[in-house]
């Protein structure tokens, strides 16, 4: 149960002598109607002001199995003596039916982050949880367990990119609020690692800078920027109310990171080894998530079963498998973009060049080939469809004869690692047996909105008709940004002239901010994009914008008439009980 021996260390008086305060200032302060407080009454403890908590960064369950979750938590305390901290896991908010608990003792080690995974669970149950420490409890949070055996229907929301200093993060807020959500899927760039003179300096909306103001280099930058996360009102309530499912990005690291080395790693910052162990280290202590390897926390490539009804297939692009990235060397010809675009030809078209790294294909084409479910999800960080520039059938690659046609924008997605893209078609196609049909490829990354068709040629009509899908044998999401900007490199292009060049597109959107909602039967898979109204301060407005849906065995994308119809009967929401919504 994650349980771990108890050590004399840090106790509720010096706790409090330490923050200042003693015990009849906590007894006037808990009396007090201006604050609200975090726990009912018990024999043994008081209700004290959510002000005053040591669990000042929430509460997170992540990476649910059917008999098993993960349950997370952290004290805010400076010492670096050990504290013992109780949990319970219940069937009701109530917490009448404890179905498991414990005490786990946290230090300065582990940066006093609690993480128990919690086994013995039932399948498809929500379950509810709570920490207490220092005579404080904490808020209570809900999990909920994966299904088992015959599913008929899930829903999922999905999430990337959340840049403090370029909104708030309303998207979090909204997805807290649907109840019905079997979990959490966050594709990375969770935090940002830039100082305050860096990325969203000259935004910084509503007075919101990052902690540390530098750059996050040392393994305190990294821990002091989760916890500055962490904080966050939204984000506490989104993690409080469903399970995440995770996978890091670049700028869990830093920006366009790769397994030796990064853009954004400079002169004088180190180490690139030691740097990102620190972000790595960070991760696991302040993230729900369980290593699927024990002890090597560079993994983190894992797969979830759904019952009968999906296999999510969580990758990483980023960091363990992944070769530098190569500059475009071709001037960008469109009216209005900078840069460079490239061609699949020369050091790009190396045969050598890895996005995943043996070990991960090799598990990638094991969980696809192996797969019963119904539907296959691929949950990963960039764009795996083409974006061109410059839209060429393959044909005409006269530079690299049996290469991708036509121009690229963006080196750092898919695009930029052609042949480790060729091999995951040839998984998806078969390897010369049969296709493996329902693969939906989840994406975050690019601060935008897509939906498209997966085709080795979509500029080719003989290969792939853009007018009814034929030839597709896949299709692709890109969930927008909480709040991170959009992709100004193709402003100019525009939404309608990028689906011209690259017919295979079906939706686009370079603005918005928001989520991706998944709903899921055994007949099909409907995406949803939904965007809130704001981020340049807090809001409450959402709209759907664009649904699409993929028929089983079909492949392909099609419009949806309107948002899909939400469970009936949720479970109960986790109850709030702090700083007023």
């Amino acid at each position: 149960m994650g349980q771990r021996k108890s050590r004399r260390g840090l106790s509720r008086r010096s706790f409090l002598r330490r923050i200042g305060l003693g015990g009849a200032a906590v007894g006037a302060v808990a009396g007090s109607t201006a604050t609200v407080s975090i726990a009912a009454s018990t024999s043994d403890k008081k209700a004290i002001s959510q002000a005053l908590s040591p669990f000042q960064h929430g509460v997170a369950s992540g990476d649910p199995l059917q008999n098993a979750l993960i349950i997370w938590t952290r004290l805010s305390v400076e010492d670096r003596l050990p504290c013992d901290v109780s949990w319970e896991v219940a069937e009701s908010p109530s917490f009448s039916s404890t179905v498991a608990q414990g005490v786990f003792t946290t230090d300065s080690s582990r940066d006093h982050t609690v993480k128990i995974d919690v086994t013995g669970l039932s399948p498809e149950t929500s379950y509810y949880y709570r920490f207490s420490a220092l005579d404080f409890v904490s808020q209570i949070g809900r999990g909920r367990t994966l299904p088992q055996g015959g599913v008929d229907h899930l829903r999922l929301a999905v999430l990337s990119c959340a840049s403090i200093p370029h909104g708030f993060f309303n998207a979090y807020r909204r997805v807290a609020e649907r109840p019905d959500l079997d979990c959490v899927i966050h594709l990375g760039d969770y935090i940002y690692e830039y100082g305050n003179d860096g990325y969203g300096s000259d935004v910084q909306a509503g007075g919101r800078i990052y902690e540390p103001s530098h750059e996050m280099v040392s393994l305190s930058d990294y821990r002091r920027r989760h916890a500055q996360y962490k904080r966050d009102l939204d984000l506490q309530r989104c993690h409080q109310q469903h399970p995440f499912i995770c996978v890091w990005d670049d700028h869990e690291f830093t920006n366009d990171a790769w397994i030796d080395g990064a853009e954004n790693h400079n002169d004088g910052e180190g180490d690139w080894a030691q740097r990102s162990s620190f972000a790595l280290q960070a991760y696991s202590e302040w993230m729900p998530i369980r290593l699927p390897e024990p002890g090597n926390r560079a993994r983190i490539y894992r797969q979830f079963r759904f019952g009968d009804l999906l296999d999510l297939i969580m990758l990483d692009t980023r960091f363990v498998g992944r070769d530098q990235q190569q500059a475009g060397s071709i001037p960008a010809q469109t009216p209005g973009l900078g840069g460079f675009g490239f061609i699949d030809a020369g050091d790009i078209a190396s045969p050598d060049r890895g996005l995943l790294g043996d070990a991960q294909t090799q598990f990638l084409s094991t969980a696809l080939s192996s797969s019963s479910a119904q539907w296959r999800f691929l949950g990963q960080q960039v764009m795996f469809g083409q974006l061109k520039l410059i839209g060429e059938p393959n044909a005409l690659n006269i530079t690299n004869p049996g290469g991708q046609g036509g121009i690229f924008l963006n080196t750092d997605q898919w695009d930029g690692y052609p042949r480790a893209r060729e091999e995951v078609w040839k998984m998806i196609r078969g390897n010369g047996g049969a296709a493996v049909d329902n693969v939906v490829v989840l994406t975050g990354d690019i601060h935008t909105a897509w939906s498209m068709d997966i085709n080795e040629d979509p500029n080719n009509p003989i290969a792939y008709n853009p007018l009814d899908g034929s030839g597709s044998m896949a299709v692709e999401f890109v969930a927008t940004s909480v709040s991170s900007p959009g992709l100004d490199e193709v402003r100019e292009l525009g939404e309608e002239g990028l689906k011209i060049v690259n017919p295979h597109m079906k939706y686009i959107n370079l603005r918005e901010h928001g989520y991706l909602l998944l709903d899921l039967t055994p007949e099909r898979c409907q995406g949803e994009h939904w965007f809130v109204d704001a981020i340049d301060g807090p809001s409450r407005g959402e709209s759907l914008a664009a649904a699409h849906f993929t028929a089983s065995g079909e492949n392909r994308l099609q419009s949806a008439a309107g948002a899909s119809a939400a469970k009936a009967n949720p479970p109960a929401p986790a109850p709030y009980e702090g700083i007023p919504l």
